[in-house]
């Protein structure tokens, strides 16, 4: 039954109770995730030609995104144990510049074994951008809009994405591949200042240090598995699983369209939809998990995602007006799916090891993402299937198998009380207790 508007603001939309210290904080989260994703996804647009330039085969050359993707299980951990010792704010800034410098440092190798170890490098650096951000969000916003925010910071990755693509069909046309790696230094100067002078600590986090619950000397880490060794391993596979069947599109769509010898602005025209769609999937992906709960909203988006992914490896050779349609949906359903995965981390886990769960958790899973692109490409050769195939079969394997384990391993963290997760004190809020209809 509909209410009438009060004198209170009982119907205020959702963005009208989001204070400036929390816009801030998402701001400059925000942006760090949109720089992170330049540097990174640069490498999938050239992997043909550092594969020519230092002569090796190109699922060798895949190896570059698994080598990012391989150590930032590490780097999440080791930042995200940083991060619940002495705040959030700091290891984001130090993993800025580890990053960009990572980024930098790949457009002046001199050889296939000098871009494997900065891509390591930048892997370690960009680890704990996504995980320190999200936890930063579920501590500072409103519970009943804290998968909101964290899809809202997600988009960044969506921006990230059509910058890269920007920047290819700019670039890399008159100056080649490497300037395309030194883009990020100059914008990275600027983000660090602005999170520097106006993003503050998290309240949640400085609450804990109050109370005695941080110690400087202890070990997150060591907490972390021995009181949530269960849930680490429940979580990590279905991370792993996810980000698995989501990565042959993300890592592979610019490949497989310059396979088709598209020229390099149709390839950047379509990679530019997808990323418009993951955009317009991470900030819905929050509303959705509001209104339907988490695991049923993830379930939901990668089920119409496979098919849309299916759509688009089939036509996209017959136009490129198709190409662009069904690379927004796949970004949309596939990719936007995953602004979700964060929040289910960071809501089951207390804020004493929150920040190294998080960070652990999350990026043992984009292993899954970054072994994705190299067992397709490996499957071209050694079992002969054919690229659009192969891109769909590991999509529609890794979002079944995980999807599973999700509803079978996992519960429902919505509505959840941030400061209580994970404690004696966690349990759900009733469903009718959720975001508002009105908040829409």
């Amino acid at each position: 039954m509909n209410q009438p508007v009060s004198a209170s603001g009982s119907r205020r939309r959702w963005y009208q109770e989001i204070n400036r210290a929390q816009w801030l904080t998402l701001i400059g989260a925000w942006c760090l995730w949109a720089l992170d994703a330049v540097d990174f996804l640069l490498i999938t647009f050239v992997l043909i030609d550092i594969s020519k330039t230092f002569d090796v085969t190109l699922h060798t050359a895949s190896l570059l995104i698994l080598a990012t993707f391989g150590v930032r299980w590490l780097g999440g951990m080791l930042f995200g144990n940083l991060s619940d010792r002495i705040g959030r704010k700091i290891p984001m800034l130090i993993a800025l510049a580890w990053f960009t410098a990572g980024a930098a440092f790949t457009g002046l190798a001199w050889s296939f074994a000098a871009v494997f170890v900065f891509r390591l490098l930048l892997g370690f650096g960009m680890a704990p951008i996504l995980t320190l951000g999200s936890t930063m969000i579920a501590e500072v916003w409103p519970e009943k809009y804290r998968a909101i925010g964290i899809g809202i910071l997600d988009t960044g990755w969506g921006f990230g994405s059509v910058l890269a693509a920007t920047l290819y069909g700019l670039i890399y046309p008159h100056f080649g591949w490497r300037p395309l790696f030194f883009a990020g230094i100059v914008p990275g100067l600027l983000v660090g200042l602005f999170i520097w002078r106006f993003v503050p600590e998290s309240p949640v986090w400085l609450k804990a240090r109050a109370k005695g619950l941080v110690s400087k000397q202890g070990s997150p880490a060591m907490t972390l598995f021995r009181e949530h060794r269960s849930l680490v391993f429940r979580l990590s596979l279905v991370q792993f699983l996810l980000q698995f069947g989501s990565w042959p599109l993300q890592g592979l769509l610019a490949t497989y369209l310059r396979e088709l010898h598209m020229p390099a602005a149709s390839v950047s025209l379509i990679t530019s939809a997808g990323a418009v769609g993951q955009i317009c999937g991470f900030f819905c992906s929050g509303f959705i998990a509001e209104r339907i709960g988490r695991k049923k909203a993830i379930a939901l988006m990668l089920a119409i995602g496979c098919a849309c992914v299916l759509a688009l490896v089939s036509l996209a050779l017959v136009s490129v007006a198709l190409g662009c349609v069904f690379a927004f949906l796949s970004g949309f359903w596939i990719v936007g799916a995953s602004g979700i995965y964060p929040t289910i981390l960071a809501e089951n886990l207390p804020s004493n090891v929150r920040a190294t769960g998080v960070g652990l958790m999350y990026n043992i899973g984009v292993i899954g993402g970054g072994i994705a692109p190299f067992i397709v490409l490996a499957s071209l050769d050694y079992f002969k299937v054919a690229l659009p195939h192969g891109m769909f079969f590991y999509t529609l394997l890794g979002d079944v198998v995980g999807v599973t384990i999700l509803f079978l391993a996992t519960r429902e963290t919505r509505g959840v009380s941030i400061e209580a997760a994970g404690t004696e004190d966690d349990a759900p809020a009733k469903p009718t207790e959720g975001m508002r209809r009105d908040a829409w």
